[in-house]
């Protein structure tokens, strides 16, 4: 168990233990002391008995889960985003790393050169122009991975716009009154327990990827 889901359960024996509590001296404080009055022990353990309302009709429910890391791992368009994003990050980040290097390499042999007199102050003058160009172009290149994250958070949000609005297709034949997210991280997910009959990822993916396919194949014909 990891620690947010033992705060979440520490928190619900919290709360059951004061409902326990409050049920508890709640019912004591409507019976007399032992020994007390005239009533019967019937009427006694009527008083104590609390009120409990009858439980709402409810009629029985069609649920069935979706693994959702199933999908991370397997939903070819979320793989296609995956693939692009990481081979764009490795270029941008081996850029910043070599640039930030030599910059900070440069800089160092100048402030030697500076501070040891080996430069007139026009040269100074020209080296401080060239450092704070070379660090515009590492800014440069830090906006760039900012635009990136920005651009990965926007195809997250489709595809899963794409998968919520399969389901809602997918359930127009099936009408289950509940489609859950399931994961198997505890901390991802609040169904801690999920029965395999009423697993529907593989119908839902294959379905899912067939769509892709299909959207890939039109665009090549444009």
């Amino acid at each position: 168990m990891n620690k947010k889901a033992a705060i979440i359960l520490n928190v619900v024996l919290i709360l059951a233990v004061g409902v326990l509590y409050y049920l508890h001296f709640s019912s004591c404080n409507s019976c007399e002391a032992p020994g007390a009055g005239t009533g019967s022990s019937t009427d006694s353990a009527a008083a104590a008995k609390p009120v409990v309302a009858d439980p709402k009709d409810i009629k029985p429910s069609k649920i069935v889960y979706v693994n959702i890391d199933v999908l991370n791992d397997k939903y070819e368009y979320l793989q296609d985003i995956s693939s692009a994003a990481k081979a764009e990050h490795t270029t941008l980040q081996n850029q910043y790393q070599s640039k930030g290097e030599k910059l900070q390499k440069d800089y160092e042999e100048f402030q030697q050169s500076a501070q040891g007199g080996l430069l007139s102050e026009n040269q100074i003058g020209q080296k401080q122009e060239e450092f704070a160009k070379r660090k515009e172009d590492l800014d440069q290149l830090q906006l760039k991975a900012d635009d990136l994250m920005a651009k990965i958070q926007d195809e997250s949000f489709k595809a899963m716009e794409n998968v919520k609005n399969y389901i809602t297709e997918y359930n127009k034949k099936s009408n289950y009154d509940y489609v859950i997210a399931y994961s198997d991280n505890p901390g991802a997910t609040q169904l801690l327990l999920a029965n395999p009959a009423y697993d529907i990822t593989t119908e839902i993916l294959e379905g899912l990827n067939a769509q892709y396919q299909a959207e890939k194949a039109a665009k090549k014909k444009k």
